[in-house]
């Protein structure tokens, strides 16, 4: 048994793939236990689900958000849900790389608004910021580079392919549900589909990295 932190609640550390299992032990303290690797796979596999439906559930809330004028409920909603997430799936440590990447997707997005690539119909024309859904949805999207999205960590090279796929894939299904407008078609879609294609194993390797250097500290 080996002593790790003072965080309290489940928490997996892909750095020892057979751990498992973090448990409070006593107050201010807890512990890793290493459990059968057949009860890791299963486990994970539960979480990586629950993962993807989180944050397809939280996806489509923040692409109707515009139209119902739900944005501050979303970014609470996202808020409460990144708190669960370090709370009871990752740890407190893990804040960081999940604002950064955050930040990360919300400049990438700016550029694309600010160059006239993409618009939102239900911004204020005064604005010169991407609205509120959309910062929500990069920082519920940082907590799937870790959990549904880890086994890419290795694979960057796959990470380009389908963030050049599925980042237009997604902002086309904004767009008919009139939560953006790719306003110079096709080359609004080219340029989403590079922005992924660079944002998704760019923010992977980040995350890799963060991961390492935790472990090493352990």
């Amino acid at each position: 048994m080996q002593k790790c932190g003072d965080s309290v609640g489940v928490c997996f550390l892909w750095r020892a793939p057979s751990c498992l299992v973090k448990i409070k032990v006593k107050p201010g303290g807890s512990a890793i236990i290493c459990l059968p690797k057949e009860i890791l796979n299963m486990s994970t596999s539960r979480l990586m689900l629950l993962n993807v439906i989180a944050f397809q559930l939280l996806w489509w809330l923040c692409v109707l958000s515009p139209a119902h004028g739900w944005e501050v409920l979303v970014l609470f909603v996202t808020l409460l849900y990144t708190w669960a997430h370090l709370r009871w799936v990752e740890s407190s440590q893990q804040l960081w790389p999940l604002l950064l990447t955050a930040v990360v997707g919300c400049l990438l997005d700016q550029y694309l608004f600010r160059m006239d690539w993409v618009k939102f119909p239900h911004q204020q024309d005064m604005l010169a910021y991407i609205p509120l859904w959309m910062m929500a949805l990069w920082l519920g999207f940082a907590t799937t580079l870790n959990l549904s999205m880890h086994w890419l960590q290795h694979r960057l090279l796959l990470a380009t392919l389908l963030g050049a796929i599925f980042g237009p894939i997604a902002y086309l299904g904004a767009e008919k549900m009139g939560a953006v407008v790719l306003t110079q078609l096709p080359t609004s879609l080219v340029l989403v589909a590079v922005e992924w294609a660079i944002a998704l194993p760019l923010l992977l390797y980040i995350r890799r990295r963060f991961n390492q250097q935790m472990g090493s500290r352990r």
